[in-house]
């Protein structure tokens, strides 16, 4: 391709002649595009890699079920997902945007591949937590189908489908641009990325947006709204339970205690940890036990495999920040670009507007894959308890290598 080129340089466009819609869709994309995404997304950086810390220790070192360890698999494949995201999201935002290249670069190639690989962990995250929700409606509304259905093998399984099928998917996106060389009259080359040519991906885009839009938005609404009716159902049986029941309450739990005593002392102590915490823990979700002070009802639970436990909050959790963040602008999106055929008419105040909407919309997305970190920490008390656990060892063993560095300088 023949073509007298121009010198590569920042020109400073005036605004002299341009419209009102123009001016607020740059001040739009400075705002959210330039500030807000990087700004969210190198939080989410770190707040995805120390959820992952602390989901792998509490894997590693806590007595889970067989259904807790699916759940916490599926988190861990989720902020690696997300992880990734922001990762790719933070470094499209921040290398700088060329019309057209020297020579083949790496921020060239990232410009021309970076938005199908951002968006592949965008629809697999979206279906990790369709896949997490829906586990967690299975144990929770149908838990006798549950020892059946849910395992860790089959949560894996799932996780591997997912990231597989939206790989899949993903692919058509890496085929709608293209790298075009340009000769210059003076011999030079030049690079740009265009958009192919006779290529209508209208067809792609419906079905993206049933697949991977409507579809997950209506399945976690439904989801969601089965958990917070069984756990407003749960909580209502507890109270009548705690109304109804008063002493015999009490010595039934001393009796189980006794019970569990001499077995524990008649046993060996390698079997202590998990079985006689999970054997006490049977007793316990099943009572409601008066304190020391009499008048004073204590609930005991463990906090898991229960409709109230904390990995069930937690999901209800992500799924609303979803529903809230994801959903609607998706929606939103989609029928604005319908409604005006956006890329039929070409840049006009409509399409300014829809560029608008996609750059509040690439905030939100970017915000709901970067605050989980903040979600685990305000709804699950077991994660804030395990980031302190991982705080306190940091700061043990901060002045431990000082002292062991002044010991030679006293003995000296």
């Amino acid at each position: 391709m023949m073509a007298k080129c121009k010198n590569i340089s920042n020109e400073n466009f005036s605004i002299e002649n341009k419209s009102m819609e123009w001016i607020l869709e740059k001040n739009m994309h400075f705002i959210f595009m330039e500030i807000g995404v990087p700004a969210v997304s190198a939080f989410g950086l770190v707040g995805n890699v120390l959820s992952l810390l602390v989901l792998t220790k509490e894997k590693v070192n806590h007595c889970l079920t067989r259904m807790e360890k699916s759940a916490h698999i599926g988190l861990i494949a989720l902020a690696v997902s997300d992880f990734m995201f922001c990762l790719l999201a933070l470094l499209f935002t921040i290398l700088p945007p060329q019309e057209t290249y020297l020579e083949p670069n790496g921020v060239m190639y990232y410009r021309w591949l970076g938005s199908g690989f951002i968006t592949f962990f965008i629809i697999n995250s979206t279906w990790l937590i369709v896949v997490m929700a829906g586990e967690r409606y299975i144990a929770v509304c149908h838990p006798f189908k549950a020892r059946k259905l849910i395992s860790l093998k089959k949560t894996k399984i799932a996780i591997c489908l997912v990231y597989g099928i939206c790989m899949i998917s993903t692919i058509p996106l890496f085929f709608e641009q293209e790298i075009v060389e340009i000769i210059c009259v003076d011999g030079s080359k030049q690079y740009t990325i265009e958009k192919r040519k006779n290529y209508s991906d209208h067809t792609r885009r419906m079905l993206w947006s049933i697949i991977f839009d409507f579809i997950p938005s209506i399945a976690l609404l439904y989801f969601n709204i089965c958990l917070v009716w069984k756990i407003k159902k749960a909580k209502k049986i507890r109270r009548e339970m705690t109304q109804g029941q008063g002493n015999n309450l009490v010595m039934y739990r001393s009796s189980l205690k006794s019970t569990d005593d001499q077995g524990t002392h008649s046993s060996s102590r390698s079997n202590n940890s998990c079985n006689e915490y999970r054997k006490t823990d049977l007793a316990e979700n099943s009572l409601i036990s008066t304190s020391t002070r009499p008048g004073t009802i204590t609930r005991h639970k463990r906090g898991s495999d229960s409709a109230l436990n904390s990995v069930t909050a937690t999901l209800v959790a992500v799924v609303v920040l979803f529903l809230i963040l994801v959903s609607p602008s998706e929606v939103i999106k989609f029928i604005y670009a319908k409604i005006y055929l956006i890329d039929w008419i070409g840049k006009n105040k409509h399409f300014h507007y829809y560029k608008i909407i996609l750059h509040v919309t690439n905030f939100m997305q970017a915000l709901n894959f970067s605050v989980n970190f903040i979600l685990y920490c305000a709804v699950n008390k077991s994660f804030r308890k395990t980031l302190q656990s991982l705080i306190c060892i940091c700061q043990r063993q901060r002045p431990r290598t000082q002292y062991i560095k002044r010991i030679p300088n006293r003995i000296a």
